[in-house]
């Protein structure tokens, strides 16, 4: 699977006051009417547990200049939140930098081995900036137009 190049997101929630976030590879438009979309995220996440719980989620696309954003979600521990600029849309944290955004209702989660897919609806959503997007091919994570 190294071989198909897929954009980065992290996808984020917020329950009792504590946001939650993660690095997720595993997301794609499932349709546009009604605007569904797919998350992908392991079982032991805190954010599928809070985004369970609370039944919303936000996607924030990265931009190609956001690598070290999708480092810092995928490993820092604690509050991941503390030194990223973000705001809340709905109750649910969205990165201030990300290149576009949507926050979503939980329709249905199916357990998979040890993830869980999530079909989200769309309640709120857009474009923040227009720069290429961050990909992951091969092991690498780059700016669109920087693998050949």
């Amino acid at each position: 699977m190294r071989t198909w190049a897929t954009g980065i997101t992290v996808v984020t929630s917020r329950r009792q006051g504590r946001s939650v976030g993660c690095t997720v590879t595993a997301f794609t438009s499932v349709s546009l009417q009604p605007a569904l979309l797919l998350v992908c995220l392991a079982d032991g996440s805190r954010t599928l547990a809070t985004l369970r719980a609370r039944g919303v989620f936000a996607v924030n696309v990265l931009g190609g200049d956001q690598t070290a954003l999708a480092g810092h979600f995928a490993t820092a521990p604690g509050d991941r939140f503390a030194t990223v600029p973000h705001h809340l849309v709905d109750g649910v944290p969205l990165l201030d930098a990300a290149l576009a955004t949507a926050v979503c209702r939980v329709e249905h989660a199916w357990p998979v081995a040890d993830h869980t897919l999530v079909l989200g609806r769309p309640s709120h959503y857009g474009a923040v900036r227009e720069v290429p997007p961050l990909i992951r091919f091969d092991g690498i994570s780059g700016r669109l137009g920087t693998f050949t």
